[in-house]
């Protein structure tokens, strides 16, 4: 932010254009959005989307100068395949110079997740903006991306600053153990920070969970883990719910699992009676008569425009269920989704997000090598802001990394 605001203020941005601003997820997305809202000057002259909405709006401008080039025609799902084209299309002098009449500055953050497909958009747009990047090698998940490819690639052409301060939390026992991880060392217990003592079973490993809960002293709560194999987690989960925990009689306490797009649209596709084809009138009662979330009634409303619109008669149940889960897709990318103080999730959902407090519980079933279960423990108690349980399911858990 510091670094945007310098530049601002040696080049400020003419009539018409703005800053674009980048991430791979759109939890990330949404964060940077907040803090660019304390850049001076800036209110108003930034779009902020991810890189694969960014790419699909490049193809979508740019498709004729696409097929003229003998790229391979793609579409709106197929990211890897649009993002590819994209950095072709980018590689154009005028595309790229139409980007820039735009978006002079653009800023990237969370840089570490991006395949070279989108790597390859930032080289050429590099040429012709001023790219500011925010990268953390340490923090990708993806071994697939080891060496980091974008890393390399500002280590040989730029001057990479190192960022020091912390601004998630200031809770020292967080911090240490972080940085503990970091190093490959054992995180130990400090203000902030416990290893509770190997939950070998479900009771017992419900009744630390349900303690920490009941002991958050408000906020919000993450349960987080690194794998659902074996079925641990989820046990415990659904274990809290279902009453009292332990000698303290915590609980009970129902933790929201976090599905992912795919999941959400099939639950409410599962309810649409509807046959392969239907009338419009038909399509319309089948939509009003499952209950009323966003999605379905963003899907009735399309289709009643395209009944008035267009003067359609008719609908397939394919495009209807293809409507849902675009509808789906957009509202928890806007971040439109049920909001809980007490969720479960992977560590993969849980990147770029901030909570209050988090509990991880570290099953047997966690794959990769040592390096990789160091980077899933990072990102699950760097989650963190006030303080972080972690709960292992043995004590042999705890002679190998990531905690030895």
């Amino acid at each position: 932010m510091a670094m945007l605001a310098d530049r601002l203020g040696t080049h400020p941005l003419n009539d018409g254009q703005r800053v674009l601003a980048l991430t791979f997820m759109h939890g990330s997305r949404r964060r940077l959005s907040e803090r660019l809202r304390s850049v001076v000057n800036l209110r108003g002259r930034v779009e902020c989307c991810t890189i694969d909405a960014f790419a699909w709006r490049i193809y979508r401008r740019w498709r004729g100068l696409a097929g003229a080039l003998a790229i391979a025609p793609a579409t709106e799902g197929e990211f890897d395949h649009v993002c590819e084209a994209a950095g072709l299309l980018l590689e154009q002098p005028q595309v790229c110079a139409w980007v820039a009449t735009s978006f002079p500055i653009v800023l990237v953050d969370e840089g570490q997740d991006l395949k070279p497909e989108r790597l390859r958009m930032l080289k050429a747009l590099a040429g012709t903006v001023h790219v500011l990047i925010a990268a953390d090698e340490f923090q990708c998940l993806d071994q697939a991306l080891r060496p980091n490819p974008l890393v390399a690639w500002l280590q040989q052409h730029a001057e990479p600053e190192t960022l020091v301060q912390v601004r998630r939390t200031n809770a020292p026992g967080l911090l240490a153990a972080a940085t503990a991880i970091r190093a490959g060392n054992a995180p130990a217990n400090g203000a902030g920070f416990k290893l509770l003592p190997p939950g070998a079973s479900v009771p017992l490993a419900t009744t630390l969970l349900a303690n920490a809960i009941a002991w958050r002293q408000g906020g919000d709560v993450a349960v987080i883990t690194p794998a659902l194999q074996g079925g641990f987690a989820t046990s415990v989960v659904a274990r809290l719910a279902l009453g009292p925990c332990g000698r303290h009689n915590n609980g009970p306490y129902t933790v929201h699992w976090e599905g992912n797009d795919r999941d959400e649209a099939q639950a409410i596709i599962a309810g649409l009676d509807l046959a392969a084809d239907a009338p419009a009138a038909v399509a319309c009662a089948a939509l009003r008569a499952m209950p009323r979330n966003g999605p379905v009634r963003a899907t009735l409303s399309w289709v009643e425009n395209q009944v008035h619109a267009c003067g359609r008669v008719n609908f397939t149940r394919a495009e209807i269920e293809a409507v849902i889960a675009r509808q789906v897709s957009l509202r928890r990318q806007y971040g439109g989704g049920a909001s809980h103080q007490l969720t479960a999730m992977t560590v993969q959902q849980a990147k770029n997000r901030e909570f209050e407090g988090v509990v991880v519980i570290w099953p047997y079933q966690v794959g990769g090598d040592a390096e990789h279960k160091r980077r899933l423990l990072y990102n699950a108690i760097t989650r963190a802001k006030r303080w972080c349980n972690v709960i292992v399911q043995s004590q042999n858990i705890l002679a190998a990394a990531p905690f030895a």
